[in-house]
């Protein structure tokens, strides 16, 4: 006899990515504040011992070389602590790697759980060949978004500190803008890890699925929405319960934002030839249960 789908306990967190979350939350911390700090000792250092007071203006008398060479140590501080932040990698990747690991090991244990046919334990999964290329196509692309992320913050900076000078702005308040944009930056930089990394989670998921259906076995994807009242939006709660492929699941998430800051995941769950899950208790008791969530949080029978 087939068993359940193993879906998520909490509706709270159903891609279960909180410990990733916090570690990437405390990593962007600290080391953008290592920025923030260098930056700062370094421009007061430099502009304090060259400038002139008029009035109520500073006069600076740096010249080309000398912000040249101010603009190129911000460049190299952010992208020792970002990109090069965790152990060579830039600093969400590792979390988000952690991510994608545990939820193929979650899903290639839940397709195992319903199904006889399955072939492929988690840590045969993990030593394929394909997963290692998918972990590579992962690496590569959160690269290429924290490089975006360094180029926007290195540029943002190097703005203040041109705009400051030109106004004749005191150091000490070029150092509270600066201070300012890299509170701005952290966070950016929080809603990309909270992006990333539950999105890690969801393809973990989704090519797990592909592959069970290459393996003959045939699944739809389980929406296990994040039921939290204030926060949930209301187009998420109503996919509580409900089967999709895959194809449908990336079209959804790929419109209107729907992948920024969500919470929710998916389930591969067995299903016959019309597409209907050989079980419905499960999904049925799912759909209840977001549709009291709706009746409380909005009004919606």
């Amino acid at each position: 006899m087939p068993g359940q789908p193993i879906v998520p306990r909490s509706t709270n967190s159903p891609a279960q990515t909180t410990r990733q979350l916090k570690a990437a939350r405390r990593s962007i911390r600290e080391s953008l504040r290592v920025v923030r700090d260098g930056v700062i000792e370094r421009i007061q250092h430099d502009m304090r011992m060259m400038l002139g007071n008029r009035s109520d203006r500073y006069r600076y008398l740096l010249d080309q070389g000398q912000i040249d060479a101010i603009n190129d140590y911000i460049a190299g501080l952010i992208a020792q602590e970002v990109m090069r932040g965790n152990q060579g990698d830039p600093i969400i990747v590792q979390q988000s790697v952690t991510a994608y690991e545990a939820a193929t090991a979650a899903a290639v244990t839940n397709i195992v759980t319903q199904s006889a046919q399955a072939f492929r334990n988690v840590e045969q999964t993990l030593m394929s060949e394909p997963y290692r290329r998918r972990i590579g196509y992962l690496r590569s692309r959160l690269f290429e978004e924290m490089r975006g992320f360094t180029d926007q913050t290195r540029t943002d900076l190097a703005r203040v500190l041109s705009e400051g000078m030109a106004r004749g702005e005191s150091p000490t308040e070029i150092a509270g803008r600066i201070r300012d944009r890299i509170g701005v930056a952290i966070s950016r930089a929080e809603r990309i890890a909270r992006t990333e990394i539950n999105t890690a989670h969801r393809r973990a998921i989704w090519d797990q699925d592909d592959q069970a259906n290459a393996d003959g076995i045939n699944t739809r994807l389980l929406h296990s929405s994040a039921l939290i009242p204030g926060r949930t939006r209301e187009t998420h709660a109503r996919r509580h319960g409900r089967v999709y492929t895959r194809q449908e699941v990336e079209d959804w998430y790929s419109r209107d934002g729907n992948g920024i800051n969500c919470l929710c995941t998916q389930t591969s769950v067995l299903v016959d030839t019309n597409g209907r899950p050989l079980s419905s208790r499960l999904p049925k008791k799912m759909q209840k249960r977001g549709q009291s969530f709706r009746a409380e949080a909005y009004g919606d029978a």
